[in-house]
């Protein structure tokens, strides 16, 4: 856009606010107030380049305890290995484009002697990397690209969310669920519905003793469940409403309350009973500013700043089930809080971001292109955990 000045006449030129033709005092270089906004893409390690526009890899659990006890003298019996399984994701492809013409390029500027297509292109360097981060944290569905529709990587909330398979409870404590359940005896669940079958309680684990693949009965202990110990299994006295099983490590307030130390206890221990340890908290800075205010508290211990003003920002949690220390992201959504373990994420680059070259000259103007296509791998979706719909 020109820039445009009064054209006078002044009123006077005895006062500089009266007067015409006085230059203007800019910087020459314009302020971008930009803190640090990408911090997975800036911290996730880099895995091998992915060589398809489709990139798979194996993951493998292990399975739960058994009583395992053998004679002096017999036979080996050897039995089945564990299985494996493959999960999948895209790369996205980012193009950030823009074009200046020739007479704005040459056009004498008041703010920067920059060339303004070299600045326009840095500009898009900056965009570039930010729209790489909003995929990797918003980005709920995996998408197949196809000759009409781009490809869309599944970000964090992809491998993060829940994963309940719908069950119906019986009375006699047999539950069946409507596809294959994948547990083996001696695996804990967590019930979630709307009216859970009386008997059973929320945000505790029950074990499963496996009678086929779309059944199992449930016990309070492990051992109960490895044994098949009668006393032990759970028999509610209703079927309940809508009940499902999750597998992940969710907590899921269902859009009814905000999120507590209590919430994040409980996300903790199902992810400790399956062996993980999330280390980081990543969370809207709206939720951030709650679980700091959730956190002193409870504390008696208030850090000074560096000017001797209170610091009423709390950090770190030592919960029972484990360290956890919390991060403000701006483009977290605020109904969701995630646990992560950074070790079990890596970056999938196909082509790394990079300015397109060759471009032909069409007219009196110059164009530019920034392309990279990236996807995001999870190598183990339950060595995190979220907290989901979150009260807004």
């Amino acid at each position: 856009m020109a820039v445009i000045r009064d054209p006078g006449p002044s009123e006077s030129q005895s006062l500089t606010f009266e007067a015409f033709g006085n230059a203007e005092d800019f910087s020459p270089i314009i302020t971008n107030i930009d803190p640090t906004t990408t911090p997975f893409l800036s911290s996730l390690t880099a895995d091998a380049n992915a060589k398809e526009p489709e990139f798979s890899w194996i993951t493998e659990a292990l399975r739960p305890p058994i009583k395992n006890a053998h004679l002096e003298k017999e036979d080996y019996k050897t039995e089945k290995v564990g299985s494996l399984r493959s999960l999948s994701n895209n790369v996205q492809i980012f193009q950030n484009t823009g074009w200046v013409s020739d007479m704005q390029r040459k056009t004498e500027k008041i703010y920067t002697e920059q060339d303004e297509f070299v600045r326009q292109k840095q500009n898009a360097f900056l965009a570039h990397v930010k729209d790489i981060e909003y995929a990797l944290v918003t980005n709920e569905a995996r998408v197949k690209g196809t000759a009409s529709v781009p490809a869309e990587t599944g970000g964090i909330p992809y491998f993060l969310n829940s994963s309940a398979l719908a069950v119906t409870v019986a009375t006699s404590g047999l539950c069946t669920t409507t596809a294959n359940h994948e547990l083996s005896t001696g695996d804990f669940i967590f019930f979630v519905a709307d009216t859970l079958p009386t008997g059973l309680k929320a945000d505790v684990p029950y074990y499963v003793n496996v009678k086929s693949s779309t059944t199992f009965n449930i016990y309070s202990t492990m051992k109960g469940a490895i044994d098949a110990v009668a006393s032990k299994q759970v028999k509610p006295t209703d079927a309940g409403t809508n009940v499902k099983v999750e597998r992940n490590n969710v907590v899921d307030l269902g859009g009814k309350a905000e999120s507590t130390l209590d919430d994040i206890d409980s996300m903790l221990y199902k992810a400790q009973l399956r062996g993980a340890h999330p280390g980081d908290l990543w969370m809207n800075p709206i939720n951030k500013r709650r679980f700091s205010k959730q956190l002193l508290a409870n504390s008696t211990n208030i850090r000074k700043g560096a000017e001797k003003k209170l610091n009423l920002v709390a950090d770190t949690y030592e919960s029972d089930f484990g360290i956890v220390t919390a991060h403000p992201h701006l483009f977290y959504p605020n109904d969701r809080i995630d646990a992560i373990d950074t070790q079990y994420m890596t970056l999938k680059w196909f082509d790394r971001t990079h300015e397109v070259t060759g471009l032909a000259k069409k007219g009196n103007y110059s164009e530019f292109v920034i392309e990279g296509s990236i996807g995001l791998k999870c190598t183990q979706p339950q060595a995190h955990g979220s907290i989901t719909n979150i009260k807004i």
